[in-house]
């Protein structure tokens, strides 16, 4: 049965810290219930700055500000959490949470990359038939190898926005050129 992605699954209901155990409790709209690390929801900055067992490293220049999970609240649409981080507030968006602590979710995920990876791929492949290169001739442009230019247009890779810029360039075209279809 494939999931309903609404709004209510992306809409939290009630959300709390679980001090003994380092762990965020949350309850989405549509009755969906996860217990999930704080680790494993941080942002990759934040958890850089956070030893093995979740305290602060030492010996930095710069000193983090350890989030105040027991200040943390539902953002104002519903789809964030806001956490106190000294005089800021980080923020802890749905999908975050979900794409760590719900299996369907992150399959729903890898299946809409596959998809656009495709999608990418044949608008890459049709911009390079448009202005008469060959996938050689564009690899070369770009600095990438021709099976790089090969796997992009069949799909079998998703392209960073930095690559999806250089091929842009490389075709004479703009990064909405890839949208349009």
């Amino acid at each position: 049965m494939k999931k309903n992605w609404d709004r209510a699954a992306m809409r939290f209901a009630s959300a709390r810290y679980v001090d003994r155990q380092g762990m965020l409790e949350a309850t989405f709209e549509n009755g969906d219930h996860f217990l999930v690390a704080v680790e494993s929801i941080l942002p990759a900055a934040s958890r850089a700055a956070l030893g093995p067992s979740g305290a602060l490293a030492s010996g930095g220049v710069a000193t983090i500000t350890p989030p105040e999970w027991g200040k943390m609240r539902i953002g104002e649409t519903g789809d964030v959490l806001e956490v106190p981080v000294g005089d800021a507030v980080m923020e802890v968006p749905w999908d975050r949470i979900r794409s760590v602590a719900d299996p369907e979710f992150r399959a729903h995920l890898a299946d809409h990359a596959v998809e656009r990876a495709r999608r990418i791929g044949g608008r890459i492949r049709a911009m390079r038939l448009e202005v008469g290169l060959t996938p050689a001739a564009l690899a070369e442009r770009v600095g990438v190898s021709r099976q790089v230019v090969a796997n992009l247009e069949a799909g079998k890779i998703e392209p960073g926005s930095d690559l999806i810029e250089q091929v842009a360039v490389a075709l004479g075209k703009r990064l909405w050129d890839f949208a349009e279809e």
